[in-house]
């Protein structure tokens, strides 16, 4: 299979190629479909018009919402099962907690977005990438719960250094500028930098693999398992 490539006008001075893997005679069909007034070019609009006419952000929005049902269904069942077998305060306390999760969850989506930058993963392996992450999480999350435990056990007045940590983190949320978080958006910080340089690294993704071998024989880690890893 050939590649095709349809060229639309960006602006005034300039143009972009969309890269398909598809001939040149379905790239060509392609490109008149979009091309409503048949002037050699593809402007936004006629860009945007195509796109809103085909379905596919219909079918997206639909695809969420289908999802995001499937997710918090489970949840409102469990809270049922709380209020059922142990009281209804036992099942508000459970939603409670579930939405406040949920709500905290949101900001990681511009973290995934901002190690996706940063990396420069691929679309095809981010959600593999995602998937990795989660499982990491879910162990790290069940370590770091019951290790809190033992020492909140072994040592009560720890609560207030994590109240103390988590004050001082609230702060700064609410008080710092947009500027300073747009430019912390931009990078890493330093500390994971420094960190990266030192490790032995591939200089490009190797398909979907964590780590291969080198031809002298070293473990090299790939950059999509330092980004699934942080």
């Amino acid at each position: 299979m050939l590649m095709g490539a349809l060229t639309f006008t960006a602006s005034q001075c300039c143009s972009k190629k969309i890269e398909l893997d598809i001939s040149p005679s379905e790239a060509q069909y392609l490109f008149n479909e979009m091309d409503s007034d048949a002037d050699g070019s593809i402007d936004p609009m006629e860009l945007r018009t195509t796109i809103r006419n085909s379905g596919a952000i219909t079918n997206m929005y639909t695809e969420g919402l289908q999802n995001a049902g499937l997710a918090v269904l489970p949840a409102l069942v469990t809270a049922a099962l709380f209020a059922y077998f142990q009281g209804v305060p036992s099942g508000v306390d459970f939603l409670t907690g579930y939405v406040v999760e949920d709500s905290l969850s949101v900001d990681n989506i511009f973290v995934f977005l901002t190690l996706f930058k940063y990396f420069k993963v691929p679309p095809s392996l981010q959600m593999y990438c995602l998937n990795l992450g989660i499982v990491g999480a879910v162990v790290l999350r069940a370590f770091f719960i019951f290790a809190g435990l033992a020492a909140v056990k072994a040592f009560e007045p720890l609560l207030f250094v994590f109240s103390a940590i988590l004050l001082y983190s609230s702060y700064t949320v609410l008080f710092s500028s947009d500027e300073e978080g747009d430019e912390e958006g931009e990078d890493l910080p330093e500390v994971v930098q420094n960190l990266l340089a030192q490790l032995p690294t591939t200089n490009s993704f190797v398909g979907d693999k964590l780590t291969v071998q080198s031809p002298e024989g070293r473990t090299l880690v790939t950059p999509l398992a330092l980004c699934h890893r942080y």
